[in-house]
Formats: structure tokens, C-alpha cells, sequence
């Protein structure tokens, strides 16, 4: 009777499953991804320039301080659209392997459907009449045992087949749900990449008809200098600051953490033997060399540390040497500024970067992508401004590049 009983209820819940078409299940709105947070915040930095954009001309502030709210909000705009296709690219991969454990799923729910469908009909039709007909005919009490036992294992076959199929069922359906929400969200971030594309655009297209007019205004052209020495100067500060970091490790004798040593790329050479043999950064050309120059509008003398490479916008910036990042920063002047630390107290500087593919205190290997052309600051277009310190002393790196 009890394993009558068990198939009584295993065949009622069996049929529901065998007819009731699945519904998907209505869930919240989950919270929304570490990436997305990010976005949302770059977006509300982009607003605050804007009304800083806004703001400066309602007061007439300088040319300069203009132009450097324009590159700032070209940079954040840009750090934005990566991150935004970033995340289409992680989406449409999601949205792939969901669709593909969908198909599985169902597949599997069939081929248990029909296993449990079988056992149903044939119990039905052919079960008790058999059972009894066994039961009643046995001579002893071992055969109806046997028979006893036979029934029970089949039964909780039957049931670890019926429970596969719930918990399949319900896994079904909650990809089912979520592939909804990655489709949804990733709707939103390609509109959003649109939109910020054409703005980006027109930010670029306004930043170009402003410049264009203050070639010949020598009282920008001044302010632009003296931005390019603060930027120069907070250059060299950082360098020095990681520069007596090191000089103290070394007196104390301190070795560097288990996990650094780890993951710092090995190499059998050293910096100093990398002189005139170096990968460029960047592939393009020296529009401005190492060492002083006359300004050709305002006839002053200004000293350049480092090369000006012209470039592609958007080019890929690789690390000449294997390092870690010591400093990321913005600067007037200068845009977006990566300086990497190398062996035996040698640093190179990276500026005008449109994006920034590394964070503060990451190991980097030679020739790794550390971000992409840029021309914030630039009064000359898309570059990569390079330097190379030893110590706290720059040198020229047209000695160094092959």
C-alpha cells in the first residue's frame, strides 16, 4: 500500500510537470554589477565637468582653465566608452554560454520527461495488474520480499528521476530569467554607448574650433607653458617620493613581499642594458626632441625632458620595460600621466594617455599595453609624451630607443 501510495502522488506531480507549460519565475531586479557602479560613477564625473564647462563660461574664467575642463571631460568620457564596451563584450559572452546552458537544460528535461512518461504509462498499464497477479501467486514469504524490495527500488528511482527534473525545471528557469536581464542590460549599454559616442564627438569637435583660435594668443600659449612646469614639476616629485622609497629599502634591507616577488616578471637583463636597443612605446615619430627650444610665437626658452612621439589617437602605449606602476595621475598640461618604476632606480614616464589599462602598484611585463594615445593637453594633436629618469635625473630617450 505505501508503494501504491508513493506512485499515487509521484503521478500526479509527474503530470503536472509533463503538461503545465513552465512559466518564468518573477524575481527582482538584481543589484547591479561592480562594472556597472563604475560606469555610473565615471557618468556623474562627466556631469560635473560639463556644469564646470558651463560654469566657466558663464564667468569668463581663463582660456586655459577652458580647455583643461574640455580635456578632462574627453578622458572621462573616453575611460567610459571602454569600460562600456568592455562590459558589451562581457555581456554578449554571458548571454552566449547562457543560451548554450539553456539548450542543454531542455535537452535534458526531455530525455528525463520522456524516461518518467515511459515509467508512468507502463506502471498504469501493465504495473498492478502484474504486481498483485505476482503477489497473490507467490508461495513464499522470501518471493514477496524480493518482490517488495524490487517495487521500493524502482520507486526511489523513480523519484531521484522526478527530483532531477523539479531541480532542472527550476534551474531552466531561472536562466531563462536571467539571460533577460543580460539582454536588458545589455540593450542599455549599447544605447548608452551611442549616445556617448556622439557626445564625445561633439565634445572633441568644440575642443578643436577653440584651440584653433588661441594658436596666436600669447597669453594662453603662456598659461600652457607654466601648466606643462607644474605638471613637470608634480612629475618629478613623484619620482623622487618612489625614488626614496627604494633608497630606504635598500638601506634597511628589506626584501620585497613573498606575493611581489611572485608575480614580477622574470628577466635575464637589466634596464641600463636596454640603452639603444629599447621597443619604442608607441609606434609613430619624434615630433619634438629631448632638450631646450625656442618658442617660435613667444620666442622663449622652455626645456623639454622628454620626447613628443606623434601618433595615432587610440594607439596602444606598451611598457618598454617590465616594472610596477608607481603613479597615476591627471595634470593640466598633461592629461593623463603613468609612471612605472624599472630595476636599479630607472623610471619612465607616459603622458597625454586617452586611456589608462593599469592600476597603481601593478606588476607590468615589457611590452604589456598600459593605455592609448591621447592629445589632453596637447596643443598639437594625439602624442605620447615619454621620458626616462634615472634615479632622480632625466635622460634623453633618443639614446635609448632603437
Amino acid at each position: 500500500m505505501r508503494t501504491s501510495f508513493k506512485y499515487n502522488f509521484l503521478f500526479i506531480n509527474i503530470l503536472w510537470l509533463l503538461v503545465i507549460t513552465p512559466v518564468l519565475s518573477q524575481q527582482g531586479i538584481s543589484e547591479a554589477e561592480q562594472k556597472e557602479e563604475e560606469l555610473m560613477e565615471l557618468r556623474e564625473k562627466i556631469d560635473q565637468y560639463e556644469e564646470q564647462l558651463s560654469h566657466s563660461r558663464a564667468e569668463a574664467e581663463t582660456a586655459s582653465r577652458l580647455i583643461a575642463n574640455m580635456d578632462r571631460e574627453i578622458d572621462v568620457a573616453t575611460s567610459y566608452l571602454s569600460s562600456l564596451q568592455r562590459q558589451i563584450r562581457l555581456k554578449s559572452r554571458q548571454i552566449d554560454n547562457r543560451r548554450k546552458e539553456i539548450d542543454d537544460l531542455t535537452e535534458e528535461i526531455n530525455k528525463l520527461k520522456k524516461i518518467i512518461k515511459k515509467r508512468v504509462v507502463s506502471y498504469y498499464k501493465f504495473g498492478k495488474r502484474h504486481d498483485y497477479r505476482l503477489l497473490f501467486s507467490s508461495e513464499s514469504w522470501r518471493q514477496i520480499r524480493v518482490w517488495l524490495k524490487y517495487q521500493k527500488m524502482i520507486a526511489e528511482n523513480d523519484q531521484r528521476n522526478y527530483s532531477a527534473l523539479v531541480e532542472k525545471k527550476e534551474k531552466l528557469e531561472r536562466e531563462q530569467d536571467q539571460l533577460s536581464r543580460d539582454i536588458s542590460q545589455r540593450k542599455r549599454a549599447l544605447s548608452s554607448h551611442q549616445r556617448e559616442t556622439i557626445r564625445l564627438k561633439s565634445s572633441r569637435t568644440k575642443r578643436e574650433k577653440y584651440l584653433k583660435s588661441l594658436q596666436k594668443d600669447t597669453d594662453y600659449l603662456r598659461q600652457h607653458i607654466q601648466e606643462l612646469q607644474a605638471a613637470q614639476n608634480e612629475i618629478r616629485s613623484a619620482i623622487k617620493r618612489s625614488e626614496d622609497r627604494r633608497i630606504i629599502r635598500e638601506k634597511s634591507k628589506q626584501e620585497e613581499p613573498e606575493h611581489i616577488i611572485k608575480r614580477r616578471p622574470s628577466k635575464d637583463y637589466d634596464f641600463a642594458s636596454l640603452r639603444g636597443r629599447m621597443e619604442w612605446p608607441v609606434q609613430g615619430r619624434i615630433i619634438s626632441h629631448f632638450g631646450t627650444h625656442k618658442h617660435p610665437t613667444l620666442k622663449t626658452v622652455t626645456e623639454n625632458l622628454g620626447v613628443e612621439i606623434k601618433a595615432a589617437h587610440g594607439s596602444s602605449v606598451k611598457s618598454v620595460d617590465a616594472g610596477q606602476v608607481q603613479t597615476i595621475t591627471w595634470q593640466r598640461g598633461r592629461g593623463n600621466i603613468v609612471i612605472i618604476a624599472h630595476d636599479h632606480g630607472f623610471y619612465t614616464v607616459y603622458t597625454h594617455l586617452a586611456e589608462i589599462q593599469v592600476n597603481v602598484m601593478q606588476i607590468v611585463s615589457a611590452g604589456q599595453v598600459i593605455g592609448t594615445v591621447g592629445d589632453s593637453g596637447s596643443l598639437q594633436g594625439a602624442m605620447l609624451h615619454f621620458q626616462i629618469w634615472k634615479n632622480t635625473e632625466n635622460i634623453n630617450p633618443e639614446h635609448w630607443l632603437r
